[in-house]
């Protein structure tokens, strides 16, 4: 049954691309049946992993590379999320897709990187999970790109397959490090034989896992690649952005706990980095006016969330941040595809307004999900992220503690602000250069973003109870070595949760005194586009991140490129392969003059070279 889940995608993804001409419209629901038997297959998995799960084997190359399949707690999380939202993103993308030439090759696409996310969770050794790392790698490529007559969709895919390249050499080196002192790659053999790195090697092994992390994960300063991969098609946002591929990282890092546990260096760090990414992410969700770019930062930022959390050891906090993320994330993806798919593929969100009458299902999930994106009380996002912060407390870290907070009532401003500018006062739509405004969207397109409203709302619950609730339970094997908490914080659960919603409360009335009040809420597009020209310059330019690896790497890359091509390559390289075919010809040109075809000339040369012989033994005399 393990086996099945791992290839239904990967069947469908060959079946599609080679018979997509044949298939056509059909080929979204034969993908979306395939991603619902995966699921189905994988609810019913739910008992056989609990505890400490089970492996199946796959092959046996040599001593410490012995690959396999594993189900466990967290592996199961993953996977009911890969193949449970991944099944409702396919289904949506059914009437998104709708008319597109190309519609096979997307929905091949997407069945493809399903098995590649799955490749990555359900291995049991590190070799396994950098193949699906490459393979995830590769089909964003694909599906970023799908638009592959847009200049803008090539240059981001590019863009996110170079800086997930990088990512991929640090988890190699990771590889190359653990092989050196273990001997082998699978899990359980790394982790039992923490004891033989040295502190040092161990502190380089898991920095050099991270960079795998961050890059996949978008963590500051490999993030660059997340907000240009908006090129892609909505449910792309929403699978690869939102529930699957950006966790990757947080994945990693929980199931190397023993790893992390035996660091507290690497602890420090990614929990520096992850309170450093949220705060970025959200303070550049400040700037962005692009729908799917402000949905983009969140996704930065939450994901920072995550990276916090299981950096300083709040590991089942922050896998519970990424169960109930996918969720809310996903909705909020797709709602916004409603908006822009009854739009015509207007983005603009200050070109939107007053669309909560004329899109109801759009404007209750956009807000559902920014209620639980935001930490609002009752919502999944609530408990996810107070565990999260509490537990950054509780591990000893009061200052990244003070940052989540912060970013917190940010997240509210952001968010809030986007459901005031789209879904309330006039609207300034340019009908004239939307004909299609209004248009209702398919049935398959709203039935998914109804379903994720569920857990969107309930999903937390299951945290509820703390080291008592059925999510700690379930996790409990998996996280039974981590580091326990030793600091006593100065505030108490409840203290923290109250400050951190004031915050929050905050967050959503400096958005309302802005763009919900009535005086503001009738606000045209130019009064919202002088509020872009009055930002700071290093707001509207990102931190000055993407113009910094301009400088520091893509501009020396091309210089060293030009080189190569304009003086080494002609001239050193060519020139080489030139003089020895000049020489051969030389060779050959003395050959052909000895080499005339005359009998009298040959027997003229073993004479001499008959004497030469004489000669040479007659003076030296004839050997013994």
């Amino acid at each position: 049954m393990l086996y099945a889940i791992w290839l239904l995608p990967l069947s469908g993804g060959v079946l599609l691309w080679a018979l997509g001409p044949q298939i056509r419209e059909r080929a979204g629901w034969i993908a979306s049946a395939i991603m619902a038997v995966a699921f189905v297959l994988t609810l019913a998995q739910f008992g056989a992993a609990a505890g400490s799960g089970y492996g199946v084997p796959l092959i046996t190359w040599i001593p410490g590379f012995r690959f396999g399949l594993m189900l466990d707690p967290l592996s199961l999380v993953w996977t009911l999320i890969i193949t449970g939202v991944g099944f409702l993103i396919h289904l949506y993308s059914i009437g998104y897709m709708d008319g597109d030439k190309a519609v096979a090759r997307f929905f091949a696409y997407m069945n493809f990187f399903v098995f590649a996310m799955l490749t990555l969770v359900l291995s049991d050794n590190f070799a396994g999970l950098l193949v699906g790392w490459g393979l995830v790698g590769l089909a964003s490529y694909f599906l970023i790109g799908f638009y592959f007559d847009r200049p803008s969709a090539v240059a981001a895919a590019r863009k996110a397959f170079v800086i997930n390249v990088v990512g991929d050499v640090g988890l190699l080196f990771a590889i190359f490090v653990m092989f050196s002192v273990t001997g082998s790659v699978v899990y359980s053999d790394v982790f039992s034989n923490v004891g033989l790195f040295s502190p040092g090697t161990l502190f380089l092994m898991c920095v050099a896992i991270f960079v795998g992390c961050a890059a996949k994960s978008a963590q500051v300063p490999l993030h660059t690649w997340l907000p240009d991969a908006m090129e892609g098609p909505t449910p792309v946002s929403a699978l690869i952005h939102a529930a699957t591929m950006v966790t990757a990282g947080v994945y990693l890092i929980a199931r190397c706990a023993p790893l992390w546990s035996a660091s507290a260096g690497a602890r420090e760090l990614v929990g520096v980095i992850g309170a450093l990414t949220a705060l970025t992410g959200a303070i550049l969700g400040i700037g962005q006016w692009d729908i799917k770019r402000i949905l983009a930062y969140s996704t930065m930022s939450q994901i920072g969330y995550m990276i916090l959390g299981v950096g300083v050891g709040a590991y089942e906090a922050g896998v519970m941040h990424f169960f109930t993320h996918a969720f809310f994330k996903a909705q909020l993806f797709l709602a916004s595809g409603l908006v822009i798919h009854a739009l015509a593929g207007e983005q603009d969100v200050r070109k939107m307004g007053g669309l909560r009458t004329k899109l109801p299902l759009a404007f209750w999930a956009m807000v559902t999900g920014t209620l639980a994106i935001c930490g609002v009380p009752g919502f999944s996002g609530f408990f996810s992220k107070d565990l999260v912060i509490y537990g950054v407390l509780m591990h000893g870290h009061p200052i990244l503690y003070a940052s989540a907070v912060v970013t917190a009532g940010i997240t509210a401003y952001y968010m809030s602000r986007m459901i005031f500018v789209v879904f309330f006062g006039t609207d300034r739509t340019d009908h004239s250069a939307h004909p299609h405004h209004g248009v209702v969207p398919a049935w398959v397109m709203e039935a998914p973003v109804a379903i994720l409203m569920v857990p969107t709302v309930f999903a937390g619950w299951l945290a509820f109870g703390g080291d008592t609730s059925p999510w700690a339970r379930w996790l409990a094997p998996v996280f039974a070595g981590a580091v326990a908490p030793t600091y006593t914080p100065p505030l108490g659960e409840f203290v923290s949760t109250a400050i951190v919603f004031v915050v929050v409360l905050i967050g959503f009335g400096v958005a309302y005194q802005r763009y919900g009040s009535a005086a503001v809420a009738s606000a045209d597009a130019s009064r919202l586009a002088q509020e872009t020209q009055r930002m700071p310059a290093f707001m509207t330019r990102a931190f000055y991140f993407d113009d910094a690896i301009e400088v520091l790497f893509v501009k020396p890359a091309v210089r060293i490129g030009e080189f190569f091509g304009r003086y080494l390559d002609p001239v050193i390289i060519d020139g080489i392969v030139r003089d020895f075919a000049y020489l051969a010809q030389w060779v050959g040109h003395g050959v052909r003059l000895v080499q005339n075809g005359l009998v009298r000339s040959y027997a003229f040369v073993v004479v001499c070279f008959v004497m030469v012989f004489v000669a040479y033994f007659a003076v030296i005399g004839v050997p013994r």
